[in-house]
């Protein structure tokens, strides 16, 4: 079981805030009573989203303000009528928008509170859906990868925590929490895969969620090792070209280059990877929409024989300029 003062004291110093981002289900619900069972419980800040999809949703609000006045945490709330202002945005799911809006909502009270950090709920059962629902949808290392400890502003202490066991301490201790009974209808794809398809892996293995955590350990580490590899292949493209002197390239409009011949020398994967990189970075550290079509596409154009050549694939813009390629 987690040690949360343990995880608050590794991220946090005194006196600052904790934000915390709260469904009132029992992973984030969990994280509330740890906390404020520990030295940094006046520094708690409860954030409560409600987005006007579940009938259930009205009584959670009233509930997690009632609850304020019982323990005296600080509570920030907002709502947004997330089926209507989808009319707007027809071309967006529900489920893409509602996230949209409580992340504006919680950068919002960042930006209030000066804070840097939220916590989330995510516990290893997320993790290891998430991994199954990425692969199933077709993915590479970063969507298999997908949650960690700390990600950007998000901090995550229950990632490597069941659910069970997240469960079993609050009716142990007889803590009140809510439930989404949407999470049940398995004619949604992530319901389907928690309730119907992965727990079917106990009848091979009970420690599978051990055992998956640890492989998407190791995946971590190799996608560590090939973003080194590239980010040291463009640093020494950088240095030589730029120290060689032959290209007038103003280096402030531009992202990187590379020689031809360097790019051709490196392996197949890290060629791949490398164009995944240029294009992460050319799409607000995204690569949704790049597949290996657009990966081998990019290749043909870096070998091709024309010169003074353009490739553009959403904000990914390619330049080739005798033997080098301009990013």
């Amino acid at each position: 079981m987690i040690n949360i003062t343990e995880f608050l004291d590794k991220y946090y110093n005194p006196g600052e805030k904790i934000i915390l981002a709260c469904s009132t289900w029992p992973d984030s619900m969990f994280l509330l009573y740890k906390i404020l069972e520990s030295s940094f419980k006046d520094n708690l800040v409860v954030c409560y989203f409600n987005h006007k999809l579940r009938p259930e949703a009205d009584e959670e609000e009233k509930w997690i303000e009632q609850l304020w006045k019982t323990h005296w945490f600080t509570v920030e709330i907002a709502e947004a009528d997330i089926k209507n202002i989808q009319k707007l945005y027809p071309s967006k799911s529900l489920e893409e928008l509602a996230r949209e809006k409580r992340y504006a909502f919680l950068n919002a009270i960042l930006n209030i509170y000066e804070a840097d950090k939220i916590i989330t709920g995510h516990h290893l059962d997320d993790k290891i859906e998430t991994f199954f629902f990425n692969l199933a949808r077709g993915t590479k290392l970063t969507g298999l990868i997908n949650m960690t400890e700390k990600s950007g502003a998000i901090l995550r202490p229950l990632i490597n925590t069941e659910k069970s066991e997240i469960l079993n301490y609050l009716d142990t201790h007889n803590l009140e929490y809510k439930i989404d009974n949407t999470n049940f209808d398995t004619e949604i794809t992530r319901n389907k895969l928690r309730h119907d398809i992965i727990p079917q892996f106990t009848a091979i293995n009970t420690n599978y969620k051990a055992n998956i955590n640890n492989l998407i350990w190791y995946l971590s580490e190799v996608k560590d090792f090939i973003d080194i590899e590239v980010t040291k292949f463009l640093n020494e493209q950088w240095i030589q070209i730029f120290n060689s002197g032959k290209y007038r390239i103003n280096t402030l409009e531009i992202y990187g280059y590379f020689y031809i011949d360097a790019f051709n020398s490196l392996s197949t994967l890290l060629q791949k990877e490398l164009i995944r990189h240029i294009y992460f970075i050319s799409n607000n550290n995204s690569t949704i929409w790049l597949s290996e079509a657009n990966i081998a596409e990019i290749i043909r154009f870096i070998n091709g024989k024309n010169n003074k050549t353009i490739k553009e694939i959403a904000s990914l813009k390619m330049r080739k300029e005798n033997q080098i390629i301009i990013f």
